[in-house]
């Protein structure tokens, strides 16, 4: 019977997240050798010390960890577990990493989208930003703010929650290492609104896509 195909993220350098030195998925790839886990012993459910964590969806593979990423096709070797908390996650104790993914991937099936707005997030402008604030501020009104606290309690219900947390933390960082002083927060929230948007366009109504991403987009353009 042929292994189950399931994923795997790493850190960008190749390395696992959980401690950022044990497993060298990079390597892995490269030398097409079984990576083994170094602990000895058998695998403890719920214990992510004593084996590999995979994934039976490449959207969910950024629970622990963090967008930008790398993606890997994975297949496992030997015994697999489950977990009693996720219903994709399976546990091994040695793994051959097949072939690298685009990383986007990680952030779900809307993920090319989400990246694209964090691509553009990096090279926003002081100005952009200046106007994603005037932007939000002419949006919002009484009506506007219930359309959005709607639109975003149906987006945030419906996201993936490992893809939405890892791309939410990335537009954070990515917005609070930029100079953009007084705007910074409105350039942060109306890119996180984005972001949410077109995880989930496939979720939500067209009217909370235009809701949530209408800010953003009168300013930087539409990614799709």
């Amino acid at each position: 019977m042929m292994s189950e195909i399931l994923y795997k993220a790493s850190r960008p350098d190749g390395w696992d997240f959980r401690t950022g030195g044990t497993l060298d998925y990079g390597t892995a790839l490269a030398s097409g050798a079984v990576l083994l886990h170094p602990r000895p012993g058998g695998m403890i459910r719920n214990n992510a010390s004593t084996y590999i964590s995979l994934s039976s969806e490449p959207g969910e593979v950024l629970t622990g960890g963090s967008f930008p990423c790398r993606l890997f096709m994975a297949e496992p070797s030997g015994e697999v577990i489950t977990s009693d908390e996720y219903t994709f996650k399976r546990c091994v104790k040695a793994v051959r990493i097949i072939r690298e993914l685009p990383s986007w991937q990680a952030l779900g099936p809307n993920g090319k989208a989400a990246e694209a707005v964090l691509s553009r997030l990096v090279t926003l402008t002081a100005d952009e930003a200046t106007r994603l604030r005037a932007a939000r501020d002419a949006a919002r009104d009484a009506a506007w703010n219930a359309a959005r606290s709607a639109a975003w309690k149906t987006a945030r219900d419906a996201a993936r929650s490992a893809a939405w947390d890892a791309a939410w933390k990335a537009a954070w960082d990515t917005a609070w290492n930029a100079a953009w002083g007084a705007a910074r927060s409105a350039a942060w929230n109306a890119a996180g609104d984005a972001i949410l948007a077109h995880l989930t366009r496939d979720l939500i109504s067209e009217a909370q896509f235009q809701v949530l991403a209408g800010p953003w987009i009168s300013v930087t353009g539409d990614v799709t």
